[in-house]
């Protein structure tokens, strides 16, 4: 049996959220809802909105978020991330710690990966990102030997594709299952090729509608149709609208639980760890959708990125 039942492989990043109007986001030049690299940012206007803002620092990165969320749940857990020699990456490895999760950590000089998070007035994120050291990924990934499960995403394949190819290497050797993240649309363009060789190693998807269609070029069902006959679990997110699970011919559709919306900052890692959880505790499909359901409405109706 399996010593740890989740792992996750994660760019290590703290977020710094701060609250934006819809004029503040044009005036920065992007679009909300999405994730931006910071190059393609005016650094002047950019600085201009920040220092007006009140700051929040929180532990986070895609999966994890899956991971403490999961830990916190109950599962006994683990991460691949790289941190730097700095306040950020010393706080990141003692939430690790504070929070049970193994620190699978890989620790190199240079700056820690930081992540700008802006929270409209409805609620919704928009990101950009400096990774710092956090890219880099010289892990040991003997020690999935030791696993049940590894989660990662679209972000860390878009930000080193060939170690997390090797993860996923490393995982088939030693049969641990596969969660997989698309995380972005803009993620999906950049690795197409990669993701779709993937694919068929994924035990678990995890997918919003507007990433399977990039994925597809199919809509809505139809791209769930078609990502189900490839996985053998896909989870199609649907924000507000809630979600579709589909696994062989069950196919469930899944409401949302009612919740003041704080932000939706961290909802789809939420989903994903609610659902995993239920997975790995031997829940059927339909259950692990709600599970999912219920810890995305927690975290919307906080101000964290996670439990």
């Amino acid at each position: 049996m399996a010593n740890i039942d989740l792992v996750g492989l994660s760019n290590a990043l703290t977020d710094i959220t701060i609250h934006v109007s819809d004029s503040e986001l044009r005036r920065i030049g992007i679009r909300k809802g999405s994730y931006h690299p910071l190059r393609e940012i005016n650094p002047e206007i950019f600085s201009e909105v920040l220092e007006q803002k009140e700051i929040k620092y929180c532990v986070a990165g895609s999966p994890a978020n899956v991971i403490l969320n999961a830990s916190k749940l109950g599962l006994r857990t683990a991460l691949f991330a790289t941190i730097g020699v700095d306040n950020y990456g010393l706080n990141y490895l003692r939430t690790l710690n504070e929070n049970k999760i193994i620190p699978f950590v890989y620790t190199k000089e240079g700056e820690s990966g930081i992540c700008y998070i802006m929270i409209s007035p409805d609620g919704e994120r928009t990101n950009t990102a400096s990774l710092g050291v956090s890219s880099n990924f010289d892990f040991d990934f003997e020690k999935l030997k030791d696993c049940m499960f590894l989660h990662t995403s679209g972000y860390e394949l878009a930000t080193n594709p060939s170690k997390v190819m090797q993860a996923i290497e490393y995982a088939k050797k030693y049969n641990v299952k596969l969660s997989f993240d698309l995380a972005d649309k803009t993620m999906v363009k950049r690795q197409r090729a990669c993701i779709e060789d993937l694919l068929r190693d994924i035990d678990i998807l995890f997918a919003t509608e507007e990433e399977a269609r990039e994925l597809t070029g199919e809509a809505q069902f139809k791209s769930l149709e078609l990502l189900s006959e490839i996985c053998p679990v896909v989870a199609l997110k649907r924000g507000r609208k809630g979600s579709v699970v589909k696994s062989g011919n069950e196919k469930y559709k899944i409401g949302c639980f009612p919740v003041n919306v704080k932000s939706t900052c961290g909802a789809g890692d939420a989903y994903a760890s609610g659902f995993l959880f239920a997975h790995i505790r031997g829940f059927c499909v339909e259950e692990c959708g709600y599970m999912g359901s219920y810890i995305a409405s927690r975290v919307c109706g906080s101000d964290e990125p996670h439990l």
